[in-house]
């Protein structure tokens, strides 16, 4: 059994534009590291931004979202943001159940 790939077109400058556009990423994160004095919680906080905002470049033209249908793209956002939903319950939970046990 053989697949035809005749038709498939590869857009080799879209390749390397996302490729700039992770290594831009990952220099970046490498280097807020470094920043001195840097507050932990800001650290943080830009480390997990720059990774959503990688992996949601993955998943847009490796998955190849931007085919697919607005419902199919929603969909599969919701299940992506389930994870990071549940996650701010249980901080929040933790971060409640801290405060009325130093009252």
């Amino acid at each position: 059994m053989t697949t035809d790939t005749s038709h498939v077109h590869i857009n080799r400058k879209e390749y390397w534009v996302i490729f700039l556009l992770l290594f831009v990423l990952t220099v970046l994160e490498v280097g807020v590291v470094f920043v001195p004095g840097i507050d932990k919680m800001l650290l943080i906080s830009a480390l997990v931004g720059m990774a959503l905002v990688k992996a949601c470049i993955v998943a847009w033209f490796f998955m190849h979202l931007s085919h697919d249908t607005l419902s199919i793209r929603n969909g599969i956002a919701a299940v992506m943001a389930l994870p990071f939903l549940y996650a701010a319950v249980l901080i929040a939970d933790g971060l409640w159940r801290l405060m009325w046990t130093q009252l």
